[in-house]
């Protein structure tokens, strides 16, 4: 577009303070018990973990840059934020709240 049309083009997120709810995914060729060890350790506390998956992700919650250096990782797919209610999710399931 920048070129096309001679815009400007500025791409920003949040600060990487900011802390918010993130869906980590992993490769199908990742191990998920592998998947777990490494994203436990790279998110330095089991409090920040959400829940997780075997069928292959896991809900964290993080500050928006340590979440964008978890993609560095290979046994991670893709890292997106995400909008999660604990209450409903407890609600729908009928478990208590994961927050």
């Amino acid at each position: 577009m920048a070129e096309r049309f001679g815009a400007d083009i500025t791409v920003e997120g949040p600060a990487p303070d900011v802390v918010g709810t993130f869906l980590v995914k992993r490769p199908e060729s990742v191990d998920h018990d592998q998947f777990m060890v490494g994203l436990l350790g790279a998110i330095g506390s089991p409090d920040r973990l959400v829940m997780h998956h075997r069928s292959g992700f896991a809900v964290v919650v993080l500050s928006y840059g340590r979440a964008q250096r978890l993609k560095a990782y290979p046994w991670v797919e893709t890292v997106g934020g995400i909008r999660f209610d604990p209450e409903r999710f407890a609600a729908v399931t009928g478990t208590s709240a994961p927050l």
